[in-house]
């Protein structure tokens, strides 16, 4: 059996759809002597005249007219079921929009787990740092920094954050703990610079920590651009760091990092949230995901209490 051309198929559809071959050609995206050209293939193919042309009227002709109804038909049904194929493809994957902080060292290294018990869904991490809408992004749902109250979103409180002292275990093995927060004697700190209120660019400083009167802040203090390079630097030995608890997680469990001083040096108002809009369709899969982070997020809660 042999089809017609598919393009001359889609310019035929269009015109007796639309009723005109102006409007289908701006459908298509062509010229409209392109779809000129596929409506003459088509008819070349049939070898049957579709169209009645008259100098004042183009129509379908009663063998176009027939011929319109199954090609209409066929083509949405066509269209259809791409979408459900299309849909039923994707329909196990989630997307999820983080910080890229939290992202990278919270959440992601949990990941695995989560495929354990649901292998047949996947999560998509969205790191961009601008505030998704949940309008036409394709973002399932979010992971917010707040105090729990957001419009036209549904949320789940996950943990509160806090910013600790932490240093390489060479380092503290050269030159002690933090005794005291405000007074860290000669100890090198590395800090962040100030950002604004987003909270991967929100640094709590030793500025705003330490006594100046104990303190040479020019010569003790490293400034880095962020806090990954500032926990990086810590890493090296090359000073006190202060990381936000969620942050370094498995790099204290591992013994890359240690605490300085057990103590939280920085507390801050609110925390993260799962969020959601409050009109989307019932999604199982998302349900999985966030009951399995709201359960993960209660284990650490514990470990971070009992540290």
């Amino acid at each position: 059996m042999k089809l017609p051309p598919m393009n001359a198929l889609r310019a035929f559809e269009a015109v007796s759809r639309l009723g005109s071959v102006s409007k289908a050609a701006e459908e298509l995206c062509v010229s409209q002597g392109a779809v000129s050209q596929q409506l003459r293939n088509l008819e070349d193919h049939l070898d049957r005249e579709l169209f009645i042309r008259t100098s004042n009227s183009f129509t379908l002709s009663e063998d176009g007219d027939d011929f319109a109804e199954v090609v209409q038909r066929s083509l949405g049904e066509i269209a259809l079921a791409a979408g459900k194929v299309k849909r039923e493809k994707t329909q196990g994957t989630l997307t999820i929009s983080t910080g890229l902080v939290f992202g990278d060292k919270w959440l992601m290294p949990k990941l695995g787990d989560f495929y354990g018990l649901y292998p047949d869904i996947t999560i998509a991490i969205d790191k961009n740092l601008n505030h998704v809408t949940f309008k036409n992004d394709g973002i399932d749902a979010a992971i917010r920094f707040g105090d729990g109250k957001f419009e036209d979103l549904q949320s789940v409180y996950l943990f509160s954050i806090a910013k600790y002292a932490v240093a390489s275990p060479d380092y503290i093995s050269e030159h002690g703990t933090l005794d005291s927060l405000a007074n860290p004697e000669r100890h090198r700190l590395i800090d962040c610079r100030r950002g604004s209120k987003d909270l991967d660019t929100m640094c709590g400083l030793w500025e705003d920590v330490v006594a100046r009167d104990y303190v040479d802040l020019e010569e003790q203090l490293i400034i880095l651009p962020d806090d990954l390079q500032a926990v990086n630097a810590a890493l090296h030995g090359r000073g006190i760091a202060l990381a936000f608890n969620y942050q370094i997680e498995d790099e204290v469990e591992a013994g890359n990092l240690v605490y300085a001083n057990s103590q939280p040096v920085v507390t801050f108002r609110g925390g993260f949230y799962f969020v959601s809009p409050t009109n989307a369709r019932p999604n199982s899969n998302l349900d999985a995901f966030r009951d399995w982070l709201i359960g993960v997020s209660e284990e650490f809660r514990t470990e971070v209490n009992s540290s």
